[in-house]
């Protein structure tokens, strides 16, 4: 079936998220936020509640509940392109992000973080594993590649620079110091522990910035108003421990130079460049006095966002989005104990791939045009937008054929003065810029 799309273009001065020289790889969308939903804590089987899965898309606001893990909990969601995967309790799952299509799924116990090292997934062990703390898995099936031994504790955040590996070693509930873990990726083997003391208590999520690494050290459990960040710089080895006057949650990400973390129940900032605290409350407390949390929290880099999933642990819960500042955006409703949240993040390359990994060619024809700019796919494909901008990013004409689907498209661009413009074309498959050339009629 053939799409001919007539209508007429209209005119914007919305400038897009990126500016345009011919858009390069680095050049995003976001294309969904994921949330993992524990469920409610059962102590006895049989378990009626489950980890459950949801997509929310934030051009639509629209939530998509997608999948249910049958276990009793999650840990964490790591996004690599299309591909998903989620560590809930004794599973690791992987799932086609486009489709929400199950691809692989393994047993495994004591699962924490993940990360990924050139086509290896990383995964840190908790209790009840007691060794091998670290886990290299093929990301096609899942398989084990390596353990690595030695690590001294159970361990949380990953990150890697210059060819090495870093992991944060927290010993668990019981744990009295923080430690970073040096592993050497050529051999799969521990090179070294820094023990950043006591003061580093807690340490779970690690980030990476301007050649710094950069801890977020919890708070423990009974210990009243102090938390800490620590900087450690790797060519040296040396690290420095900054208190923070308050009760330090996890981590949500770095925009820019900043650092935001929980503080005080609620969700701060701490600036990477003077390591002292920016911003005690952008995100309130939503009520922990009556036992409501922020439980999870993601920042999306692109769009200037915070994702914070907020509930109680016992009913279902809700997302708040707000802005970098703290203003309120949207809100959406999430299940039951929802520990992981991750940023879907896609990026604009030179062509589309189809989940079988086969290229989707098109073409834009005549090039340059003067009237009509055709758009030929080589098979049938659900188009969800095209958007033609100029040199500097401008919106020019936005067109939405909906959830149409065929192999022919056209757009009128009589009203195009000659020059160079760029075409987003949006499909569920992905989004991929092209350029074309306007000549005088």
């Amino acid at each position: 079936m053939k799409f001919k799309n007539l209508l007429l273009p209209a005119t914007a001065c919305l400038v897009l998220m990126f500016s345009i020289q011919g858009f390069t790889q680095s050049s995003g969308y976001v294309k969904q936020v994921i949330t993992s939903n524990s469920g409610k804590f059962e102590y006895n089987p049989p378990y009626t509640d489950w980890v459950t899965l949801q997509s929310y898309n934030p051009q639509k606001k629209h939530v998509t509940n997608f999948s249910t893990i049958y276990t009793q909990s999650s840990q964490s969601i790591l996004i690599s392109g299309h591909v998903g995967f989620f560590a809930a309790q004794d599973s690791i799952v992987k799932y086609d992000l486009n489709t929400f299509e199950r691809m692989a799924a393994i047993a495994d116990t004591g699962l924490n973080r993940m990360a990924m090292y050139k086509g290896r997934l990383l995964v840190s062990k908790q209790y009840p594993v007691t060794q091998n703390f670290l886990e290299v898995l093929d990301t096609s099936n899942l398989g084990v590649i390596a353990q690595v031994s030695g690590i001294s504790g159970d361990c949380g955040g990953i990150c890697s620079f210059n060819d090495t590996i870093y992991i944060a070693v927290n010993g668990g509930y019981m744990g009295t110091e923080g430690k970073l873990a040096i592993v050497d990726p050529a051999s799969w083997t521990l090179k070294t522990e820094v023990n950043f003391g006591h003061q580093a208590v807690g340490i779970m999520e690690l980030y990476l910035s301007d050649g710094r690494i950069f801890s977020v050290n919890k708070t423990p459990y009974g210990v009243v108003d102090t938390g800490s960040v620590t900087v450690y710089t790797p060519p040296n080895r040396s690290y420095k421990n900054i208190f923070l006057p308050a009760i330090v949650g996890a981590g949500s990400g770095v925009k820019d130079s900043l650092l935001y973390l929980g503080i005080n129940y609620g969700i701060g900032s701490f600036n990477l460049n003077t390591l002292a605290i920016a911003d005690t409350s952008i995100v309130k407390d939503p009520g922990s006095a009556v036992f409501t949390y922020i439980i999870s929290s993601a920042v999306d880099t692109l769009d200037g966002r915070i994702y914070s999933n907020i509930g109680d642990y016992v009913t279902p819960g809700h997302c708040l989005v707000t802005s970098l500042k703290g203003d309120s955006i949207d809100t959406y409703p999430t299940g039951i104990s929802s520990d992981a949240i991750a940023v879907d993040t896609r990026f604009y390359g030179a062509g589309i791939r189809d989940i079988s990994g086969q290229d989707i060619s098109i073409n834009l024809f005549p090039n340059p045009v003067q009237d009509r700019l055709k758009i030929s796919f080589s098979r049938n494909i659900s188009l969800e937008s095209l958007i033609v901008t100029d040199a500097s990013g401008r919106e020019i004409i936005k067109i939405k054929p909906g959830v149409s689907s065929g192999t022919d498209y056209e757009i009128p661009v009589t009203t195009l003065t000659p020059g160079i413009y760029y075409l987003l074309i949006g499909t569920t498959e992905g989004q991929v810029v092209k350029s074309f050339a306007v000549i005088a009629r």
